[in-house]
């Protein structure tokens, strides 16, 4: 079965398609409705999704009935909700005869409109074709000597089955980031109060940039482009400037083009700063779907001239997707907004804790067998010991994709000393490690896994050997090793604060070659996102 996160958003996607082709005026005046519709179908999705079909099917005809109390009754949004009943009826109920009711009054409302990618299992296709027939010809093909029948079947040759062909679609509207491509439109000829031509989806994380054509014999002295910043109850105003076209345009700023999609409105105020006439406004405000940059010629686009699919998966980097019916689990809970940098720059901080025995205390090892301080050996047994006053961690990492990397991290220990003994105890460890990072599904936070192996100097466990004697030498710190070469494993948590920093929680267990000891490292870091 197709992930329920992924449907929401491909049904969200096709609904503010078909909303967009609906009539201004329609649309600024039932936005409120036409959203409480999007979301309706979203939770309608999900439920079918977890195969609840009866909380599906209540919330779909809730939606009917709630567009048509709006008067929405042709309105595109109820011809996707219908298409979603009627895979719900087949798929869920087994019912083909309400299947076929709901696939006829969706081609009323639009007889455009065609089922995707998503819905191609046999049983929902073969019902909505032959709601297609019964809607253009009253049951039966139109005669196959007939003008049109001749046109529509050389424009389906391929698939040799004389089924009509639907008429073209229009394509859906994908604004650009900004105006550096040059392609500015002309102005059009008529121009009615505000005209203010949107794109039904945008690129999230992009500048969007928006234009408007005012009537001249209107008494507009400026226009304003108002917008709701992420999580923001009021707008952000953005006064207009002149084009080299003549239009009046401005950008959302890319920090403001995040989540599922964004409001804006437009108002035309005289010289006294007061509105004259406007397209849109803040209880029924132009809406425009956010999506990936990597979906940007799928939206505008579909494969084979069929409409983006509410109930399929989008096609990515992976493996194909499964049809209705079957569950992808790999790909639940999948966001792609997240895990989509290249390189990261890192620094850490940490400390350790350990077994330590290696070959005991590194500064009594070297002292003279005739010095007394050489008989503190004795005093040593292998255990637990704790690894200093803690290290510091800088990597550098490369993504190969969102689930698998590589990164470098040194691992610069610091043991201290008091300064009476500086010359005979270590006062510390340095070490590089390279690192394999396995990462879960594209989310804002994940967990990974890592192997690790490398070496330098190893790593070191603090000890004091005369500890408890009362003799000279109770202050002194003394030092195990283990290493020189590291290898183990580790993993964590990772959250991308935002796109350009992370912050990153993880645990090392690695043990040392040939001089035995194991530590467990316990680090936190951010790291600085390349994309």
């Amino acid at each position: 079965m197709i992930r329920s996160k992924q449907i929401a958003l491909c049904a969200v996607a096709g609904i503010f398609a078909a909303v967009a082709l609906a009539p201004r005026a329609a649309r600024a005046q039932d936005q409120a409705v036409i959203e409480k519709l999007v979301q309706m179908n979203k939770k309608a999705l999900d439920d079918y999704d977890t195969l609840d079909f009866d909380s599906a099917k209540k919330r779909l005809l809730d939606a009917l009935m709630t567009g048509k109390k709006a008067g929405l009754d042709n309105h595109p949004v109820l011809a996707r909700t219908y298409i979603h009943l009627g895979a719900v009826y087949i798929t869920g109920f087994k019912d083909r005869q309400k299947g076929l009711q709901s696939f006829g009054r969706a081609l009323d409302i639009d007889p455009t409109i065609q089922l995707s990618k998503g819905l191609d299992s046999p049983d929902v296709t073969t019902a909505f074709q032959e709601a297609q027939r019964n809607h253009a010809g009253g049951g039966a093909p139109a005669a196959d000597d007939s003008a049109s029948r001749r046109t529509r079947r050389a424009a389906n040759s391929d698939s040799n089955n004389g089924e009509a062909a639907p008429p073209p679609r229009p394509k859906r509207r994908v604004a650009s980031s900004d105006d550096d491509d040059g392609n500015e439109p002309d102005l059009p000829v008529r121009i009615n109060a505000l005209d203010c031509p949107t794109p039904d989806e945008a690129i999230i994380d992009r500048p969007l940039l928006l234009r408007c054509a005012v009537a001249p014999n209107l008494p507009v002295a400026s226009v304003v482009l108002l917008y709701r910043a992420p999580g923001k109850d009021g707008y952000v105003e953005e006064v207009m400037t002149k084009s080299p076209k003549g239009w009046l345009q401005a950008k959302i700023p890319k920090k403001a083009v995040t989540g599922k999609s964004i409001q804006f409105y437009f108002e035309g105020r005289n010289a006294a700063g007061k509105p004259v006439v406007a397209n849109g406004g803040a209880d029924a405000p132009n809406i425009v779907l956010l999506v990936e940059e990597g979906a940007q010629e799928e939206a505008s686009e579909p494969a084979g001239g069929d409409e983006e699919n509410p109930l399929a998966d989008d096609e990515g980097p992976y493996r194909p997707r499964l049809h209705l019916g079957h569950r992808d689990t790999e790909r639940e809970g999948l966001d792609t907004r997240y895990g989509k940098r290249k390189w990261w720059i890192g620094i850490g901080i940490g400390t350790g804790y350990g077994y330590a025995k290696g070959k005991g205390f590194e500064a009594v090892n070297k002292s003279p067998p005739s010095d007394p301080f050489h008989s503190l050996q004795d005093q040593f047994q292998p255990g637990l010991a704790w690894a200093g006053l803690g290290h510091l961690a800088p990597e550098v990492g490369y993504a190969f994709n969102p689930d698998i990397a590589i990164s470098l991290e040194g691992r610069l220990q610091y043991t201290g000393q008091p300064s009476k003994y500086s010359t005979f105890g270590a006062r510390g460890a340095i070490s590089v490690l390279a690192k394999l990072l396995f990462f879960t599904k594209q989310n804002q936070l994940r967990f990974f896994g890592s192997l690790i192996a490398g070496g330098g100097e190893g790593f070191r466990f603090v000890a004091y050997p005369d500890q408890g004697q009362n003799n000279a030498y109770t202050d002194f710190k003394d030092t195990i090793l283990g290493g020189p070469i590291v290898a183990g494993v580790g993993g964590g948590i990772y959250y991308e604060l935002t796109k350009a920093v992370s912050a990153v929680g993880e645990i090392h267990l690695l043990a040392g070659f040939p001089t035995f000891s194991v530590v467990a490292d316990f680090n936190a870091a951010l790291q600085f996102n390349i994309y």
